[in-house]
């Protein structure tokens, strides 16, 4: 490259660019070229190199100027020329290293003085310079074998390296000949760095013709194949293998080569002689017996050899096959080929075969077999060698008939609509054949009828009158085999019925292509009688069931026989039809098998049609109709009918015979009841105004899916009457309340449960004295029908429960102890009234307090003093009081607890004297908030005896009332005044203070207002507390 400046070129060194990579003990080397400078002066190179590990330090190798230039390093192996410079011209060189090695790794550079006045441009180069083990192993088996020429040669070849650097290698198979050890090594075949095959040039045809292949089978192993082994092929066979890298430049580099152990082989040549021999069974024939020829070549490696036979048959040629096997006839015998008469093949490689059927007179003759062998030099040019056999003298007589026929049929009986087939064997023939078929009455006395015919070409010609049967395919006739023909007659009639005659004509060929000569030579023939039998004197239908009475829900099967089997050409239609129990007593059809194997439903279908199926056996024999989940409307009577048709062989049909079956009735009924409800009776015994509870309990059912349908009944003690319903539970759950409900208002307290599956309850609330009675269920048994449809199956009551209602018990008592009391007049008399017990805590009270004046002894004589009514109202007891009540009555009414009543009489009279007693009466609430009374009882006599007064201070104060007042009233007031004033001056006192009284204190008087506790709402009689100015 010249590097052009305004004045001169300037100096330009270059060198072969790196880095380069090369192997221990390889051979290397290393361009370097020099340019721009004065032209005419030879230019001189210095060698250097500088080592990784100290690249600035210089190691001089080799100069082209200087003896002693290398450094002692090199020395040695400069002057032993193991290192050396190559002069290509006079500004071009190559430095060479004969044996790298590990040690001469570094960077190299070329240097080339200066030659010029003046110093321009550069004067070295440098490149890189890598050195990597060699680990390229070529290994092959060292072995002697010997071959037969023809044999094929299999060698293998290991080819291993470990080398880091991405690598190509290169593999070839050399052969040293035997014939000539001191010329090279032949190139057999080699696979390049780029993976592609190169024959030697010996061997290039070889390779194409697949006679010669290098294959690589694994990543290490190639294998060398030599097909057809040649004499020539004798030596010494080994495997080269190079690897190869890329320099920088692109340009590929062999950095080592090596060569494998070498393996002796011998070629033992082959004998090329062949000879022919032409065999075959006999030599005498008959006219229409087929003659085999066979031409056997016996020579070594047949496979391997290309051979050409030739027929020929009184010197005319028959046929000619190559070594493709592909037969080229001569002119005389293409037509008997093309008709199948001629038949020339080869059998294997060393066997050819002649067959000529059915012989003539005409094939008389001398029969001859000419090989050819075609052998192809090493030149590429081809060598024929032929050879003949010997004369086969063949003799053809001709044809005398001896045929025999034999016929044969499936059946001499067969039902209407069958097919009826007939065999006709022909027996020793040599011949072409023609075969007529002809049909007869039984006796034979009528006409004969051709059927059809086969003439000796195997044409089929139906008789006239079966002409048009025969078109639609009910008579076929078929050769089975060639003595052998078949007469099929499809959807036989009855009229069909008769002798069939098979008559065969043998027929003798002469004359050559195509004017053949037909001849007869004989005729045979043989009958046979056949009886069709008409279907309609064999049909009929039967009809069973082995379920003639089923359950609701249950499954039964119908089972419809018709006989005989079927047939499609005479098939039959199956109806089922059915006539129900509950209707109009007609028969409908149910479903109907058509004579083409579909199904047609009719108008009547069972079970909504979804749980009727129906099905038949392959045979079409047995019809069955199946019902599942019977129900109601299954029940009823079952007929099967059936149409029997026929055929036509237009692919028309005829009805041919109607048949009924016997009627089949089935019965569906209810199941079998298992309901029981539990029927132990009992009493109970209840409070008024309490709940009562009767349970029913079911303890069996007949189905899992049973509902039921409770009645609760009461019976009252009067007899002859019936027995009234209380209410009622629909098996759909809905609710009806019974008269006797309505009747005796209990639709309001009566509640019926449901308390399990199985366990049903009813409930009175606020049981009143009227409901006894005796109560008990009636359960019904409801199910559902396999129609959607419940239906009761049973029932079943309970055992009787006898409900007695009855009032709490009378434990009404009043204190009864008898007392005196003797009090002043104008004191008080103080009466006590005390309960001891009593029937219900709900009780209430009416008391009133009677008294007996002196002298009045009858009880129509005493008087009301004081009552009280239950309701805690004055007055509305079970008397009426002779003082009216008021703000000046004397009477003071007082109720301190619940039982404890007292009357107090103030301002005693002495007419107050007398016997006083108490009178109570126990009220209850009924359930219907009516009171009534439960019991009553008296207390014991208070004798009361009132004392007159005398004048006393007491009674003269109390007499005047300003004396009263001034004593009694006015002193209270004033000292309450004082009192109040005291309390204030106090108050002053102590305002400074603190006003601890002010928060914590409380008022230091009140007083409390005279009250009445009582309430005229309230159930409980009022506790009355009445005192004149009392203070509570």
């Amino acid at each position: 490259t010249f590097i052009l400046g305004s004045c001169s070129a300037q100096r330009q060194v270059t060198v072969q660019p790196g880095p380069l990579i090369r192997m221990e003990g390889s051979h290397i080397t290393i361009w370097c070229n020099v340019t721009g400078y004065k032209e005419g002066v030879e230019q001189d190179f210095e060698w250097s190199m500088y080592l990784y590990t100290a690249p600035d330090r210089e190691i001089r190798i080799v100069s082209t100027s200087q003896h002693n230039y290398a450094y002692a390093l090199y020395a040695q192996r400069v002057s032993s020329k193991e290192i050396y410079i190559e002069r290509l011209s006079g500004d071009s060189v190559l430095l060479h290293i004969t044996k790298l090695q590990a040690t001469d790794q570094g960077m190299y550079e070329c240097y080339t003085p200066n030659t010029d006045s003046h110093y321009l441009g550069s004067y070295s180069a440098r490149t890189n310079l890598t050195v990597i083990p060699d680990t390229l192993t070529v290994t092959a088996t060292a072995q002697t074998l010997s071959k037969v020429e023809g044999d094929t040669l299999q060698l293998s070849c290991e080819v291993t390296r470990q080398t880091s650097q991405h690598t190509h290698v290169s593999v070839g198979w050399y052969l040293r000949p035997a014939d000539d050890p001191n010329s090279g090594p032949r190139d057999l075949v080699t696979l390049s760095r780029d993976f592609v095959l190169r024959p030697g040039g010996q061997y290039r045809q070889r390779l194409s013709s697949g006679d010669l292949r290098l294959d690589k089978t694994s990543a290490t192993s190639y294998r060398l194949t030599i097909y057809k082994l040649q004499p020539t092929d004798q030596g010494e066979f080994y495997c080269e293998a190079s690897e190869w890298i890329q320099d920088a430049d692109r340009s590929w580099y062999a950095m080592t080569r090596k060569e494998s152990e070498k393996t002796s082989v011998k070629v033992q040549p082959t004998d090329r002689d062949f000879s022919i021999q032409v065999t075959t069974e006999r030599r005498a024939y008959t006219a229409g017996e087929p003659l085999e020829l066979r031409c056997t070549i016996d020579a070594q490696n047949v496979p391997e050899r290309f051979f050409s036979v030739s027929w020929v048959f009184s010197s005319s040629p028959v046929a000619v096959i190559g070594p493709s096997a592909v037969p080229v006839l001569g002119p005389n015998y293409v037509e008997r080929e093309a008709t199948g008469l001629l038949t020339v093949r080869k059998e294997s490689p060393s066997i050819h075969l002649l067959k000529l059927q059915r012989l003539l007179p005409e094939d008389s003759g001398k029969y001859i077999c000419r090989v050819t062998e075609r052998e192809k030099t090493l030149t590429g040019d081809f060598i024929d060698r032929s050879k003949r056999s010997r004369n086969v003298q063949i003799t053809v007589t001709p044809l005398r008939s001896n045929i025999t026929v034999s016929l044969s049929s499936n059946t001499s009986e067969i039902m209407e609509g069958q097919t009826v087939q007939l065999t006709c064997v022909v027996s020793n023939t040599v011949g072409p054949l023609s075969v007529t078929w002809q049909w007869t009455d039984k006796e034979g006395a009528g006409p004969a009828v051709n059927v059809a015919s086969v003439d000796r070409e195997g044409t089929v010609t139906p008789g006239h009158t079966f002409r048009e049967r025969s078109s639609f395919g009910e008579i076929r006739v078929e050769r089975v085999r060639p003595d052998t023909y078949t007469l099929f007659l499809y959807n036989a009639f009855p009229t069909d019925e008769g002798q069939y005659r098979c008559s065969a004509t043998e027929w003798s060929q002469s004359g050559t292509a195509p004017d053949w000569i037909w001849q007869q030579i004989g005729d045979e023939s043989a009958s046979k009688t056949v009886t069709v039998k008409s279907v309609e004197s064999f049909f009929f239908v039967s009809a069973s069931s082995r379920t003639p009475s089923v359950t609701f829900g249950d499954s039964f099967d119908l089972q419809c026989i018709v006989k005989p089997r079927h047939n499609p050409n005479v098939p039959a239609a199956v109806t089922w039809r059915f006539q129900p129990a509950e209707g109009d007593g007609e028969f409908r059809d149910l479903v109907t098998f058509t004579r083409d194997g579909t199904l047609q439903w009719g108008d009547q279908l069972l079970g909504l049609g979804t749980r009727t199926t129906v099905d038949r056996t392959p045979t079409n024999t047995n019809f069955r109709l199946s019902i599942t989940r019977a129900g109601r409307k299954e029940a009823g009577t079952y007929q099967c009918a059936a149409l029997l048709y026929r055929r036509n062989y237009d692919n028309t049909w005829s009805m041919v015979a109607n048949r009924t079956s016997n009627p089949l009735g089935i019965s569906v009924l209810q199941p079998v009841s298992k309901l029981k409800v539990h029927r132990s009776n009992q009493s109970l015994q209840f409070l008024e105004d309490s709940r009562v509870r009767v349970n029913c309990s079911i303890t069996s059912q007949t189905s899992p899916d049973s509902q039921h349908a409770v009645l609760w009944y009461a019976r009252k003690a009067e007899a002859g009457e019936p027995d009234e319903l209380l209410l009622k539970i629909e098996h759909s759950g809905a609710f009806e309340y019974g008269a006797y409900a309505e009747e005796e208002r209990l639709r309001s307290r009566v509640q019926s449960e449901i308390l399990s599956p199985r366990l049903y309850g009813l409930t009175l609330h606020r049981a009143e004295t009227s409901d006894s009675g005796t109560y008990y269920c009636l359960v019904e048994e409801w199910l559902m029908d396999p129609d959607g449809l419940w239906y009761r199956l049973a029932q079943d009551s309970s055992g009787l429960t006898h409900v007695v209602v009855r009032q709490p018990v009378v434990k009404l008592q009043v204190e009864e102890a008898e007392s005196n009391i003797t009090v002043p007049e104008d004191g008080s008399i103080r009466l006590g009234c005390n309960i001891l017990s009593q029937s219900s805590k709900d009780s209430r009270f009416s008391v009133s307090w009677y008294v007996y004046r002196l002298g009045q002894l009858e009880e129509d004589e005493q008087e009301c003093v004081f009552s009280i009514g239950h309701d805690a109202v004055f007055g509305n007891g079970n008397c009426s009081p002779t003082e009216e009540p008021g703000p000046n009555s004397r009477l003071q009414f007082e109720r301190t607890t619940s039982d404890l009543y007292s009357l107090t009489i103030q301002k005693a009279r002495p007419r107050d004297t007398g016997n006083y007693y108490c009178h109570v009466e126990e009220w209850l609430l009924n359930p219907r908030n009516a009171w009534y009374r439960l019991a009553t009882n008296n207390s014991g006599v208070t004798i009361v005896n009132v004392m007159e007064q005398v004048s006393t201070l007491q009674s003269v104060v109390c007499s005047n009332d300003s004396l009263f007042y001034f004593v009694f009233f006015y002193p209270f007031p004033i000292f309450g005044i004082l009192l109040i004033a005291v309390l204030l001056v106090r108050y002053k006192t102590r305002s400074s203070s603190k006003n601890q009284e002010g928060k914590n204190g409380a008022p230091l008087l009140w007083i409390k207002e005279p009250h009445l506790s009582y309430s005229p709402t309230c159930l409980d009689p009022p506790a009355l507390s009445l005192h004149p100015s009392c203070v509570e």
